[in-house]
């Protein structure tokens, strides 16, 4: 196996990934072929290693259960942490210190933060669930699949209608009555590239950003399509101040960049000047007028409109981001008052 770095190392615990950043290893136990040598478990107190033994030996003879790891993580020859088929971290029963408890603190902060997809594929890997209904929720624009937070493999899926307290309600009907009251967003659809990329979808964004599609009539992707360019995929975005963001900063939706452009060339006059002066028209470089204005001023989101047809969704560039802190209680630096953009044109 290539050699890693640690942060390397890091990123694919959160992938539940095989990798080795020397002293530090993480093991897939899905890639492990059934010759492999056996996985190194001495160094844990007896008892553990012997749980620990049992169940990697169980899983090799397909035997799974909630307990069953999926993933070893090793500093040297000790397992300072596994991740269980159930998203469940585990540690063993010792007391760390020097380079094993440094190690141990990485992998435990990584396999409690596991990538979203990694997140799907335990939940559909769940022999109980029964997935046709949840797949057939999940092909809709604005569905979200949620897990409480207490067992991120039992999953559910509903279609989101933007009011937050309706939609929480709707969500906890769905859930096991012993669930956490907090859920996560392991999946979304629709959502544009915000939903896709996302390492974390707060349910009160996603439902500001329904609201945002129903008001200004757009699809949901163009929303999020916003969002990703405006604020990142990985921002704390200020849900309550969302709408009066987004209002802020959408121009309006154009055929082309070029019919922003002949409208930008309207607004500030300059088609009446021309006309006042007998000048013709070609005279301005629409061309380079709108290669300024989206470099500098707005940029653009492709969409589909109402008819079916390719439009633009034109919006400001935004003045400020919010920060890159996904699920921060932080408040956020971005507000819906906006300064006036200097620029050539405004």
């Amino acid at each position: 196996m290539r050699r890693s770095t640690v942060a390397d190392a890091v990123r694919a615990f959160q992938r539940l990934r095989s990798v080795n950043a020397g002293g530090l290893v993480g093991v897939a136990l899905a890639d492990r072929y059934r010759t492999s040598p056996p996985l190194k478990v001495d160094a844990l107190p007896t008892a553990q290693a012997a749980v620990l033994r049992a169940s990697i030996d169980a899983r090799t003879d397909g035997v799974i259960d909630e307990k069953t790891p999926a993933y070893l993580v090793y500093s040297g020859d000790l397992p300072v942490a596994w991740c269980t088929v159930r998203a469940t971290v585990v540690t063993p029963d010792l007391v760390l210190d020097g380079t094993p408890a440094r190690h141990q603190r990485m992998a435990v902060q990584a396999l409690s933060n596991l990538a979203r997809w990694v997140l799907v594929a335990l939940a559909d890997a769940r022999a109980e669930i029964e997935d046709a209904g949840i797949q057939s929720v999940m092909s809709q624009e604005g569905a979200v699949r949620i897990a409480p937070a207490d067992d991120l493999t039992c999953s559910v899926a509903v279609l989101l209608d933007g009011d937050l307290t309706a939609d929480r309600a709707s969500i906890a009907k769905l859930l096991p009555a012993k669930a956490a009251a907090e859920v996560v967003v392991i999946d979304a659809h629709g959502f544009g590239r915000y939903g896709r990329d996302s390492h974390r979808l707060p349910l009160p964004v996603l439902c500001a950003m329904r609201r945002i599609a129903s008001t200004h009539q757009l699809p949901l992707a163009a929303v999020g399509d916003w969002l990703a360019a405006s604020g990142g995929v990985d921002a704390d975005v200020p849900a309550a101040d969302l709408p009066a963001i987004f209002t802020a900063d959408f121009v309006g939706l154009f055929p082309h960049r070029s019919d922003y452009a002949e409208k930008h060339l309207v607004d500030r006059g300059w088609a009446t000047a021309l006309e006042r002066l007998g000048m013709p028209r070609r005279y301005i470089d629409l061309e380079a007028l709108e290669r300024d204005l989206f470099d500098n001023d707005v940029h653009a989101v492709a969409t589909t409109v109402a008819t079916g047809d390719q439009a633009v969704a034109v919006f400001r560039r935004p003045v400020q981001s919010w920060p890159e802190t996904p699920n921060s209680a932080s408040t956020p630096v971005r507000t819906p008052a906006r300064a006036s953009t200097k620029g050539r044109h405004s």
